[in-house]
């Protein structure tokens, strides 16, 4: 029963869908650092990258939300939707998300460990396209982390220098790795990407060989259906792109912050991956 449900109420013909999300803590390692997080997951089995979530436009969302966590957490949609119950430790709390027009959403924790330890995801919203990848963009810095992980006080008048810089919780070159991000393509494909920034400072990603067109944005709604090749996105923000796959070969994609594409200062990691188009 805690799969997912879908159902058709036949006097409008809205379509509402049920998922489930467990909030689990693991270790996320990365170069000489390892970092206690918070992600959600569709299982009760920790996994490193936050789950995407996908509903239909135009429908509302119930989403049941399970907190392994040992400390409360909320739930909320940038800009669109905020639930003022606490989700207890141990404890299951389903919402009734309101209907959201076609885009992609962040959806996350907003308290301070959550927010800090990595509770946020991509939520796709009525994207039909058979070819879907998602890019869940993140920026850290791990004395911060520990500094929640361990109940101490956090410093924000600090200097904020993060050390990794994440897409799906993947660092180049491991981001090739990655199923729901790495871009493969049969040459004549047409694909979506859904992006987040989950991340404390604004990123701007470039595409190499290809203009992409946007179909929906949470903030900088004036760009919708701009064609371009650079793609900035602020802090909580939610983009949609189209990419028609119209030549062969690998690509790169990269922040064009050059401190966001190394590990721990080594060039080259960080938010860098690829599209690879085949005949």
């Amino acid at each position: 029963h805690l799969g997912i449900i879908i159902c058709v109420i036949s006097v409008n013909m809205n379509v509402c869908a049920q998922d489930t999300l467990w909030i689990n803590s693991g270790e996320w390692h990365q170069s000489q650092d390892t970092m206690q997080v918070l992600r959600f997951n569709e299982t009760a089995v920790f996994d490193t990258s936050n789950v995407a979530i996908s509903t239909f436009a135009d429908a509302s969302l119930f989403l049941t939300v399970i907190n392994t966590d040992t400390e409360p957490h909320d739930f909320g949609i940038d800009g669109i939707w905020s639930f003022g119950v606490e989700i207890l430790p141990n404890d299951t709390t389903t919402l009734e998300i309101p209907p959201l027009s076609m885009g992609t959403y962040r959806y996350f924790s907003g308290d301070q460990r959550g927010v800090y330890l990595g509770l946020s995801g991509v939520l796709k919203v009525g994207l039909i396209m058979p070819n879907q990848f998602h890019w869940n963009l993140a920026d850290c810095m791990p004395e911060r982390m520990d500094s929640i992980s361990s109940g101490g006080e956090l410093l924000d008048e600090e200097p904020y220098v993060p050390r990794y810089f994440s897409i799906n919780s993947y660092t180049y070159p491991h981001t090739a790795l990655d199923a729901n991000g790495y871009v493969a393509l049969n040459l004549g494909d047409t694909c979506t990407i859904s992006i987040v920034n989950s991340g404390f400072m604004d990123h701007v990603l470039h595409f190499h060989g290809f203009h992409i067109e946007y179909l929906s944005t949470t903030i900088q709604t004036s760009r919708i259906g701009w064609i371009k090749d650079t793609v900035p996105l602020q802090q909580g923000e939610g983009v949609t792109l189209l990419l028609i796959a119209n030549q062969e070969g690998i690509y790169p994609v990269h922040n064009h912050n050059l401190i966001a594409v190394t590990n721990s200062g080594f060039y080259p990691g960080g938010m860098l991956t690829h599209i690879n188009i085949t005949p």
